[in-house]
């Protein structure tokens, strides 16, 4: 039939296997295609992680550019060298006529400008397409997002965004040229879907494999029950589809069969969505395998009549080890507006029995909500002090991302603008986080980064911190990001920039 090859775009994160290229392998190795995946960034973090300018360069990835002048041109030159030869190098070792390019984030969008465009002179004849959720991003300079930016600027054939189990099949086969866009896949075709194919992702170069800490990842349904106001899954997914419970089960069961890993983590909503169809998994793995697998995936902050405390017992036995809850708010007020509306009861009760059954919790969370107010904030920190033994004793952690944004193409700008009276800037790309509100007037960036700081300083008091304590990396980074955006912010009000109606700019007529 031919041969694929799936590239991983650089940064991805080193104690995840891309799943996006297992995936494909699995679709094209159904069809009968010799498919191999190369995970270029985890191949360049190793050989470059101990440069002493290779933290500054992931970092200025993240915001935007490696070009920005925030590392030299010496070291620019040289990852991208090295790059460049071992890209030639697996080209011509793999001989693959269509090469489909994986940008998982945001992060990976600048890597993609080379080596596409030195895949395209290393192989002229092949098929390339670039897809993955990175490309709903948009590219400030010309407002496209990057789907159609990169269709239009490089030389590849095809941008494909949206689900891969039903459509990138024929799109590669017919060969289309141009920009494509998939519908979102249904039930059926998502339990048709053969399983992922690992073949030429090495587990021993990535975090934890040598210690048996390495997540082989597992997606189970699409799209979420809840459409909570700040996220745009809906956008995606209209429709929550799932598997059924059984068959994850057994997918689980022969995942640890196989490899001998026995730690999965959910990449989507399954313990989000049907509580009856996450029993059913749970009883499948129990049943089987009991207490032998590690999962962790998304949970949603359920009430004591939709999640008995035998779901708790079973889903430990089954493997649960660890829930990231949305939380956002320890006000009530604020998670209505948002439209996630469980109570504080609601929490305690799950914060409980997941620690009786040894299930440890994330509470995601953030800070200013346009409704937000201060005794909402109070609430948030009341709602830390009250759960701080649990924290103490390891068994809630707390992410706080930074705080709000807003971003162009997001349901929440679509979709609450108006409501909310929300106007920033556009014209610098930072003023995601600078927006104001003209019916929340107190709820400012200065107001907002100051409640930042002090949700910060409350959870490592009460002992939140996880690892001994100690601020976990990804937490240090959102600390070292919000410092960046303050100093940023000082030179935005010292130049006085002009404000833009988010109304106006998205043509929102309520």
């Amino acid at each position: 039939m031919g041969s694929i090859l799936t590239i991983n775009i650089p940064f991805t994160m080193t104690w995840a296997l891309p799943y996006g290229p297992a995936v494909v392998n699995g679709i094209f190795k159904d069809r009968g295609y010799t498919v191999n995946a190369w995970d270029l960034s985890i191949d360049l973090i190793r050989q470059f992680e101990h440069h002493p300018e290779f933290k500054t360069l992931s970092q200025a990835l993240s915001i935007g550019g490696y070009n920005r002048g925030l590392v030299s041109r010496s070291f620019v030159a040289e990852f991208l060298s090295w790059a460049r030869r071992k890209l030639a190098a697996k080209i011509s070792e793999t001989k693959p006529d269509v090469i489909l390019f994986s940008v998982f984030s945001s992060q990976s969008l600048d890597f993609v400008v080379p080596v596409a465009t030195w895949t395209r002179e290393l192989a002229p004849n092949a098929y390339l397409s670039i897809g993955g959720r990175g490309l709903d991003n948009t590219e400030r300079r010309t407002q496209l997002n990057y789907a159609e930016y990169f269709i239009k600027y490089l030389p590849v054939d095809c941008t494909y965004t949206g689900d891969a189990e039903n459509q990138l099949l024929q799109v590669v086969e017919s060969r289309y040229q141009g920009h494509w866009t998939a519908k979102p896949v249904n039930a059926e075709e998502l339990t048709s879907a053969p399983a992922a194919v690992w073949n030429g992702l090495e587990f021993s170069k990535y975090d934890g494999y040598a210690a048996g800490e390495l997540r082989i990842p597992l997606t189970a349904s699409k799209g979420c029950v809840r459409q909570c106001t700040f996220c745009d899954v809906a956008g995606s997914w209209p429709k929550y589809v799932f598997r059924k419970g059984e068959d994850v089960g057994q997918e689980i069961v022969k995942i640890y069969h196989e490899t001998g890993i026995n730690k999965i983590e959910f990449t989507d909503n399954l313990v989000n969505g049907s509580i009856s169809n996450f029993r059913a998994m749970n009883q499948v793995v129990a049943e089987q395998i009991p207490n032998v697998i590690d999962y962790m995936g998304y949970a949603i902050c359920r009430p004591k009549n939709e999640f008995p405390e035998r779901d708790f017992e079973l889903a430990s036995i089954a493997g649960a080890k660890l829930f990231k809850v949305g939380i956002e708010s320890g006000s009530e007020k604020v998670r209505h507006d948002i439209k996630k509306k469980f109570s504080n009861e609601d929490i305690d009760w799950f914060a409980h029995n997941c620690s009786k059954y040894n299930i440890k919790q994330r509470w995601l969370m953030f800070v200013g909500y346009p409704t937000e107010t201060e005794e909402d904030f109070q609430d948030t920190l009341a709602l830390l002090r009250k759960h701080k033994k649990l924290g103490q004793d390891g068994m809630i952690t707390v992410f706080l991302s930074l705080p709000m944004m807003l971003t162009m193409n997001s349901g929440f700008m679509r979709n609450y603008a108006v409501d909310y009276g929300l106007e920033h800037n556009r014209e610098d790309s930072w003023s995601d986080f600078f927006w104001t509100s003209s019916k929340y007037q107190n709820n400012t960036f200065d107001v907002r980064v100051d409640r930042w700081h002090r949700f910060a300083n409350t959870v490592e008091e009460c002992g939140y911190d996880s690892d001994h304590g100690s601020m976990t990396l990804r937490q240090t980074e959102k600390f070292l990001e919000l410092e960046g955006l303050e100093k940023i912010y000082k030179e935005h009000e010292k130049e006085k920039k002009r404000i833009i109606p988010i109304i106006n700019r998205t043509g929102n007529s309520g």
